[in-house]
């Protein structure tokens, strides 16, 4: 956007590429790219942000253009501006781009920020009419803030003077005596002091009469001004919100009493006795003229209101929301203005709210500190002080936002029936809900890659979201159904009638859903029962409610008007000082109304619901994840600061020794490093304000505790639709899922341990044991694991956060024993993780499980050893209670004895649960170490890359690193703790076996003395200062420096031991269990965790083999893959210092694996041994027939079966193996299925035959 001033010649020149500036006699300022603009650009002012009030200076006299930004001064942008020539007329100009836009103001309105010596284009009201109108208000003002006026039948005080003034204006009717009125009002009011109007007390009494007929006087005269906007928000407006903040100067937690008056015995506030005078003395014509006039400018004024320190805790747009409060809960008032024609845009302005530019950031946080800091700006406790303010500033706006809506609530709407039906008042009827409404047919298109024009700000969104979830807390604990069918599946039927349509629901696209899968059920049809939400135990009673309650919002108290403190979450205004982080929301006078609504009608809970989850959807999900990213980018800025900080302190302390050899490369290096840590700490004290801002947004106090309850309802809602066999459960807008999702992984990052900073406890993460007595974990538990392998949800997204937030919770201490004791989790969690253990969730779901088994591996860290080894015995379900009291004490870094065995049981269990498991983990793993090798390979090669480039290739490298440790801990505990699936004489034993052997010698030869292993090393060697460009490509020293610090950080996170130690597991989990006496033998103390239930699912007939079988077997395979290069490759493994390469390893498990894996080894070697001495004795000579050989692996055939359609004989299991790919004839590639294959008997007998002569041989 570029604006300015430009002649009407000049904008001949404009089009879709040219606009304001970029022609002669033409200037703008561009506050997005900082610039100002005149046929060239140049540097110019500070960024604006949505809200900014741009004033445009033209001084034609000195020949000057400046601008200015919330009135203050950006500089004289342009000088030697032409005039007094033809044609030189200038005009206010702009241009816009797409979905940009501004509102001008030419002195219509009162200007915001008016500058000195400057006029506006409109010229506003003469000074006469500003003058009287100024004096009317004033009196006025001193009328309802001095003087009060006594209930009906009370002697009259000392108020001769007024009593006077009454009579001459009852004696005459004329405009004279009115004058005489008013002036006698206006002596009567002074005469009580000029300060009246700044204080709350009214120092005068004097008859209801009296005073009604002072006010009808000064609101005579001054009805012919208030025709005027310019005079209602110049003169009138200001007044107001003077009277208004006298009323509103204390907290929001309970309404002021707006409309008490004389006859209630309670004193008015001086803005509701204004407004009374507006309602009794003006015509409704000019009295609904008057209150749109003010709204409007009140919304404008909350548009561009920003947050201001020196103001706080009134800051932002609390006092023009207080003023729109005190006129909208007025009855007579607020039926005006639900008749106005532009309603729903000023309402959008009321909720808006102006967001602020990084100065604007820095403002409002000048002090940044993180864990570590030490430089003097990093002051901890003026960071929390600025935040604490900050939060309670934002909370004043919300409240208010939160009034203004719930008195549209139970109002009828444009065009509504003021009556209601047979049935009830109808949702429809509702002010509210049409305004919700309004909005999600205006933002539909808010979701697209590309959106519409037009949309609305967000953060008018995002406010009504979180009144909406306010209310939604007030309203959930009363309603225990949801009509899933009537808001899910009938608005599907209206195609693009209606928005929540344009949402991706959790089965996929709607029109597909209505074609395949219709849902005819009378039980999915019918309202989904919910329990409704636990109710927070209300606080000791801190006062009755205000006097005013019922009249304040428009209704009288009858029996369905409860009081707030029954059932409803209320909090006294001292709990919120203790800090406790899940708190409700303070209650206030409008929860009461919302509470009769809700039981008048409960449909209303289920409709604000929906239109909050479309709302969610449309940005307040986006804007969300915004925090996601920024706690990943704090958290990698915090990273590399203090890489860089240490690497300077090394480079400095070795630069001194070096500093006669290479003097240039180690200065060099230090300056690289200097800059670099001035980069990171200026991007992260950046990413920190804007973080912390997010968190006081959209977490700080009574959000979370009203957050994780409608995530607990929702998630109650959504196991209630997959409780139901139907497709009911695809139907559900993936919003629905993606709130509950977000609100989980949300509050982890908000937590002071995952930020890396301090938080106002406002904005502190709720503990483990506080969400558990909330009530809510329970639910969300329960929710993913049961739609963690729901085949009705088919939207990849969906399921992929599933997982994702699962395994994050799990990173949560003390999460791992909250899981154990969710009776869903322990009934689905195993079979569900493996059974989404697929091609696309193979990454998250690896994770999942690492985290569930880890903890008994070699070489890995047993923090929870001790505690976990009376646990370690049970298995099954039989053992659940009694392994969580181990688990607690364990904690998530060892992993979980439960979900161990539960996993073990149901890889035992009928089904191709172990054969799909173990299939997918081998390819995996062999993917991943291919691909790891791929890219450290690709590191010796950077000669061409840009620098961005080859930071992201050393960035990959730690990450499949990790990935490839990781897939291979979960094959070391497969093999230790399900060695029946490996050893065995049974075809797919073997057939797992041997892949299991391939990935180790796979591994091996990528990390240990092969080419890549050398390259590994190679990169991994940090070279030193004195070394040109760092062991790398030759290049500036920008680029050495910048490679050697990421050399040095990769040399840091790839520990080759970490990877090899697994592999090392595996061999010595099936080498123990082949010595142990047991089929269900494992590694440690484990073995007896096994289940004794005989064959395994891919055991194949191996599990019924001795002991003495399996060691054969294991020395078999090993001498099959055995080569040189093995024999290199195991040498390495036996020269590893363990004790030193893994020093967070318990030592005494390190040497016991070390002697058993040598005794392997040796082993190995004497079966090679006798292996050679029997080839040279001639026994080895003979080889089998080729007829006898599987054509595919060029191996003995085990269990020989012809293919129908080539008529070729495989092995079955080769065969199997392929259909693991592809279910088809391998040869003629025709469809195949495993019932199709025929044993190949005639080439069985003769394998036996040619074995059983082997032997005798």
């Amino acid at each position: 956007m570029q604006l300015g001033w430009a002649t009407l010649q000049s904008t001949s020149e404009f089009s879709s590429e040219e606009g304001v500036g970029d022609a002669p006699d033409s200037y703008a300022y561009d506050g997005k790219r900082i610039k100002k603009w005149h046929v060239k650009c140049t540097q110019y002012g500070e960024a604006w942000a949505a809200g900014d009030v741009i004033g445009c200076l033209l001084d034609l006299d000195k020949g000057e253009a400046s601008f200015t930004r919330n009135g203050r001064s950006l500089g004289v942008a342009f000088t030697g501006v032409r005039t007094m020539q033809p044609h030189l007329a200038y005009f206010p100009a702009v241009s816009v781009s797409y979905a940009e836009r501004c509102e001008l103001n030419f002195g219509a309105q009162p200007l915001l920020y008016p500058a000195a010596g400057y006029e506006p284009i409109q010229a506003p009201p003469s000074a006469a009419a500003t003058s009287a109108a100024t004096y009317l208000v004033t009196c006025l003002e001193r009328l309802v803030t001095a003087v009060q006026p006594q209930p009906y039948g009370h002697s009259p005080g000392p108020a001769e003077c007024v009593r006077d003034a009454e009579g001459a204006a009852a004696g005459g009717g004329a405009i004279k005596s009115s004058a005489s009125a008013a002036a006698a009002a206006a002596a009567a009011a002074a005469s009580v002091g000029k300060g009246g109007a700044e204080g709350l007390s009214p120092r005068f009494s004097i008859p209801w009469e009296s005073w009604l007929l002072m006010g009808s006087v000064a609101l005579e005269h001054l009805a012919p001004h208030l025709l005027d906007a310019h005079i209602i928000g110049a003169v009138l407006m200001p007044a107001m919100l003077r009277l208004t903040g006298n009323s509103s100067g204390t907290s929001s937690g309970t309404s002021a009493p707006l409309a008490a008056g004389p006859a209630s015995g309670f004193p008015s506030p001086p803005i509701a006795s204004l407004l009374q005078l507006f309602e009794l003395c003006l015509e409704p014509e000019l009295l609904a003229a008057v209150v749109n006039v003010l709204l409007e400018a009140l919304s404008r004024r909350c548009v561009t209101a920003a947050l201001v320190p020196e103001q706080f805790p009134y800051s932002g747009s609390c006092q023009y929301l207080a003023l729109a409060v005190a006129l909208a809960s007025r009855p007579a008032l607020r039926a005006a203005w639900l008749r106005a024609p532009g309603l729903w845009g000023v309402l959008e302005g009321f909720l808006t709210r102006k967001g602020p530019s990084p100065d604007d950031l820095r403002a409002l946080l000048p002090h940044v500190w993180w864990r570590g800091c030490s430089e003097l700006s990093g002051d901890r406790e003026r960071m929390r002080a600025a935040l604490q303010a900050l939060s309670t500033a934002i909370t004043r706006v919300e409240d208010k936002q939160y009034e203004l809506l719930c008195c549209l609530l139970g109002s009828p709407g444009a065009g509504a029936a003021t009556g209601s039906g047979p049935g009830g008042p109808s949702p429809s009827d509702d002010a509210l809900l049409q305004f919700l409404r309004y909005l999600v047919h205006k933002n539909r298109g808010a979701t697209r890659d590309v959106p519409p024009p037009g949309l609305s700000d967000s953060t008018v969104l995002i406010s009504t979201y979180f009144v909406l979830v306010r209310m939604l807390r007030v309203a959930l604990p009363l309603v225990d159904s949801f009509p899933a069918a009537s808001l899910f599946v009938k608005t599907a039927i209206k195609a693009d009638l209606e928005p929540v349509n344009s949402l991706v629901r959790l089965g996929g696209i709607v029109t597909h859903l209505c074609r395949e899968s219709p849902v005819t059920s009378q039980a999915e049809l019918a309202p989904l029962p919910v329990a409704p939400p636990p109710r927070a135990p209300a606080p000791p009673a801190h006062g009755p409610p205000s006097p005013s309650a019922s009249s304040a919002w428009g209704t009288e108290p009858g029996p369905s008007t409860a009081s707030p403190s029954r059932g409803l979450p209320i909090r006294s205004p001292s709990s919120g000082a203790s800090g406790c982080p899940l708190s409700p929301p303070l209650a206030c006078d409008a929860d009461a109304w919302v509470v009769a609504r809700v039981r008048a009608c409960p449909r209303l809970a289920a409709e604000m619901l929906d239109l909050a989850m479309s709302l969610y959807a449309f940005k307040v999900a986006s804007s969300v994840k915004i925090t996601h990213t920024l706690h990943n980018s704090l958290a990698a800025g915090l990273s590399g600061m203090e890489e860089a900080e240490r690497h300077l302190r090394k480079a400095t302390a070795s630069g001194g020794a070096a500093a006669g050899a290479s003097s240039g490369a180690a200065a060099s290096y230090v300056a690289y490093l200097q800059e670099a840590r001035e980069h990171f700490k200026q991007d992260v004290a950046g990413n920190i304000r804007f973080a912390y801002l997010l968190k006081v947004v959209f977490f700080s106090g009574w959000k979370q505790e009203a957050c994780l309850s409608l995530a607990g309802w929702v998630s109650r809602m959504l196991c209630s639709a997959a409780a139901l066999p139907g497709p009911l459960l695809s139907y559900v807008p993936a919003c629905y899922l993606d709130c509950v999702l977000d609100t989980v992984t949300s509050l982890r990052y908000a937590s002071e341990a995952a930020s890396v900073g301090p938080l106002p406890p406002a904005a502190q993460a709720p503990t483990v044991a506080a969400w558990r007595t909330h009530g809510s974990l329970g639910d969300v538990l329960t929710l993913l694991v049961t739609l963690l392998h729901e085949p009705r949800i088919c939207t990849p997204d969906a399921k992929e956060a599933l997982v994702n937030s699962l395994g994050s919770l799990l990173e949560q201490p003390g999460m791992l024993p909250e899981l154990e004791r969710c009776a869903a989790a322990r009934e689905l969690l195993p079979a569900a993780a493996l059974g989404a253990f697929d091609s696309r969730l193979w990454h998250p779901v690896a994770q999942l499980l690492l985290r569930l088994v880890r903890g008994e591996g070699f070489g890995e860290e047993l923090p929870g050893a001790a505690s976990g080894q009376a646990g370690a015995r049970a298995s099954g379900r039989e053992g659940a209670t009694a392994a969580v009291s181990g688990e607690a004490a364990g904690g998530a870094a060892a992993g979980s004895v439960l979900f161990r065995g539960l996993l073990l049981d149901t890889l035992r269990g009928e089904g191709p649960a172990l054969k799909t498991f173990l299939h997918r983990l081998f390819n995996m793993a062999n993917w991943a170490t291919s691909e790891f090798a791929t890219t450290v390979s690709g590191l010796h090669d950077l000669r061409r890359r840009h620098i961005q480039e080859q930071q992201q290739q050393f960035r990959k490298a730690a990450i499949m690193f990790e990935l490839v440790t990781g897939l291979l801990r979960l094959l070391e505990f497969a093999a230790c703790r399900l060695p029946e699936a490996f050893l065995g004489s049974g075809a797919q034993t073997s057939l797992n076996l041997n892949r299991l052997l391939e990935v180790v010698s796979f591994v091996l030869s990528h990390l240990t003395d092969g080419g890549d292993g050398r390259r590994l090393t190679q990169l991994l060697t940090v070279p030193p200062l004195d070394s040109p460009a760092g062991g790398t490509a030759v290049g500036p020293p920008s680029v050495s420096s910048t490679m050697r610090v990421e050399r040095s950080l990769l040399s840091e996170k790839v520990n080759r031991a970490q990877a090899l130690a697994p592999v090392v597991g595996a061999l010595l989990g099936l080498w123990r269990s082949s010595a142990e006496g047991t089929a269900a033998g494992g590694a440690g103390d484990g073995g007896a965790e096994a289940s004794s239930s005989g064959r395994g699912s891919g055991g194949g007939d191996g599990a019924a083999a001795g002991p003495g079988s399996w060691r054969a077997a294991l020395l078999e395979a090993l001498l099959r893959h055995s080569d040189t290069h093995t024999d290199q490759q195991m040498a390495y493994l036996r020269a590893v210092d363990w004790r030193t390469a893994l020093p967070g390893a318990d030592p005494g498990g390190l040497d016991a694996g070390v002697r058993d894996f040598i005794e392997l080894l040796s082993a190995a070697a004497a079966a090679r041994r006798q292996q050679q001495a029997a080839a040279a004795a001639g026994a080895g000579e003979a080889e089998a027939p080729e007829e006898l050989l599987d054509p595919i692996t060029s191996a003995l055939m085990n269990d020989p079966v012809v293919l129908p359609d080539s008529q070729v004989t495989v092995d079955r299991s080769t065969i199997e193996r392929h259909f693991m790919h592809s279910q088809t004839d391998p040869f003629s590639r025709t469809p195949l299925t495993l019932d199709a294959l025929r044993p190949n008997e005639g080439v069985k007998r003769k394998i036996a035959e040619w074995v059983k002569s082997r032997s005798k041989a």
